[in-house]
């Protein structure tokens, strides 16, 4: 309707999952349709299906990503390259949010199950055990 300013609804339009330290970097980015995996500079694509896809929707509904960038980090072991650095990336049609920096294997709480299903994307590829 001309002369209107109704608010634009937000989508997810990807996510992303990266790991890093000194020698080590993966990077996963995932979209409707594809899968992308960049390990020390390697890449390789797959497929996403539309069940992976709404499995990672469904797992951000409760997460407020406005919120992902001050969550509280659960441990340190990145300070001291005991864990990868971690942080999870989520790109809406509207605005980017990016989450703190955490370590790999204890990512904050609200970020478990979206990384869960991200990680699930991976199921069934040489890369399952790479992440």
């Amino acid at each position: 309707m001309l002369g209107t300013d109704s608010p634009q609804q937000e989508t997810i339009q990807s996510v992303e999952l990266s790991y890093q330290t000194r020698g080590t970097q993966k990077f996963l980015h995932i979209t409707s349709d594809s899968v992308e995996v960049k390990i020390n500079g390697k890449i390789t694509h797959y497929k996403t299906t539309e069940g992976q896809w709404q499995k990672i929707l469904k797992s951000f509904q409760k997460v407020k990503l406005s919120g992902i960038a001050k969550l509280k980090r659960p441990s340190t072991k990145s300070f001291y390259d005991g864990a990868l650095i971690s942080q999870v990336k989520v790109i809406t049609n509207l605005k980017e949010y990016e989450s703190v920096n955490f370590d790999h294997d204890a990512p904050p709480t609200a970020l478990v199950k979206p990384i869960n299903a991200m990680k699930s994307t991976l199921i069934g590829t040489e890369n399952k055990r790479n992440f």
